[in-house]
């Protein structure tokens, strides 16, 4: 019986433990969002626009089975940035605006599209 109980408390452990993990906001611990500035900033490197960019900001893990990371920007935008692994280059970067349209931060002209 007494196994019973070792076995039942070590499951609860690792079911504690994996949903600690789970948390969905990462960053500095502050709720600075992204500015308008900052993103505009983030677009002109292009391709060389890379995960570290958006390191310090809080962002919530929107992926399944990939890296989709959502960091809010003022006026109710967002921007996904998403790949297979964050040691390499992401594989996409949008601007999203608050009807859900989106734009490629490496590729697209932010100043022109609003």
């Amino acid at each position: 019986m007494t196994n019973k109980h070792g076995i039942i408390t070590l499951m609860l452990l690792v079911i504690l433990s994996t949903f600690t993990a789970c948390d969905s906001k990462q960053g500095s611990g502050d709720d600075a969002v992204l500015s308008m500035d900052k993103v505009r900033s983030l677009a002109q490197q292009g391709e060389d626009l890379a995960w570290t960019d958006f390191e310090g900001y809080p962002f919530e893990d929107v992926g399944s089975g990939l890296y989709i990371r959502k960091y809010a920007v003022e006026g109710d935008y967002h921007v996904l940035v998403s790949g297979r692994s964050i040691d390499e280059a992401p594989d996409t970067v949008y601007l999203v605006n608050p009807t859900g349209e989106q734009i490629d931060l490496r590729h697209d002209d932010v100043e022109d599209w609003k």
